[in-house]
């Protein structure tokens, strides 16, 4: 499994807390995991949810686990882990897959956790407000990207073309959209396709597509960034942080304060690749 650098530090610190608790990794460590990440979204969920952590704690102290069993070795924990957590792990992996994406993160793990059906998982969660720690964690949420100061970055060379999508390009573009991500973005695509300057830019290795990224498009929403994809196949290569810079480069041309990225799924990407912000839930 590949894993997102917060991923990785909630299962580091879900490992602490089995070491200094039960000896065995249960899925109730990797929800303390994501509490003691006091970034990104696992800090909204902390600082709006106070009590989650004091109830959590005293849960494990309640466990009923059996004292006899040895765990398994999993990697990248240094004590074993049980079933369940190897279950929620696997489970996560799997809709990380289903959605496409390559980097195993918190929301991935979050939701495979409440999905669980063992006694000693739902005794656990009873009577926590699922909803709310989903909502935070889980789903997407839409950020937002500072355009004032903002300055395009230097983009490693390569011998992908990118640029502005052309009317000839329509086409092969929702055809490229529909086999890689189904029919939910073709709209997006016909809307942008519909605009005298067309918000789209697409990434060519010769003459085939290999991803695109646009603003503008969806719902007739102003100052909103994506849909964004890259094939499948060319993942993790750099290319969907090309296609986003010259989308924002373009947006702050424009005149725009701001980006929103709507419902952003790789959060964590997001952060990294241009500082942007999740936007706070306001209930």
């Amino acid at each position: 499994m590949r894993y997102t650098e917060r991923s990785l530090r909630i299962l580091k610190y879900a490992n602490m807390e089995a070491e200094r608790t039960t000896m065995i990794v249960y899925p109730v460590h990797l929800l303390l995991g994501v509490l003691l990440e006091r970034t990104g979204v696992c800090a909204e969920l902390y600082i709006n949810y106070p009590s989650l952590t004091e109830i959590l704690n005293e849960r494990v102290k309640e466990m009923q686990y059996d004292k006899d069993d040895q765990g398994i070795n999993y990697e990248p924990f240094t004590i074993n882990i049980s079933q369940t957590t190897k279950m929620v792990l696997e489970n996560a992996n799997n809709r990380m897959k289903r959605f496409k994406q390559v980097y195993l993160n918190e929301g991935h793990i979050v939701e495979a956790i409440f999905k669980m059906n063992d006694p000693l998982t739902k005794a656990v969660i009873d009577g926590l407000d699922v909803s709310r720690i989903l909502e935070t964690v889980s789903y997407p949420r839409d950020m937002i990207v500072p355009l004032k100061d903002y300055s395009f970055p230097t983009i490693p060379t390569s011998n992908l073309t990118i640029r502005k999508a052309k009317q000839s390009d329509t086409a092969r573009l929702k055809n490229f959209v529909e086999k890689e991500f189904g029919k939910g973005w073709i709209v997006s695509i016909e809307n942008g396709f519909s605009q005298e300057d067309v918000p789209i830019f697409i990434a060519l290795e010769g003459q085939e597509i290999m991803g695109f990224a646009c603003f503008d498009v969806v719902r007739g929403k102003k100052g909103l960034f994506g849909p964004m994809g890259t094939s499948f196949s060319n993942r993790v290569q750099g290319i969907g942080y090309t296609l986003l810079h010259y989308c924002l480069y373009e947006m702050k041309e424009i005149g725009y304060e701001y980006a929103v990225i709507g419902e952003a799924g790789p959060i964590e990407f997001y952060e990294k690749a241009c500082n942007a912000v999740v936007i706070p839930k306001t209930s």
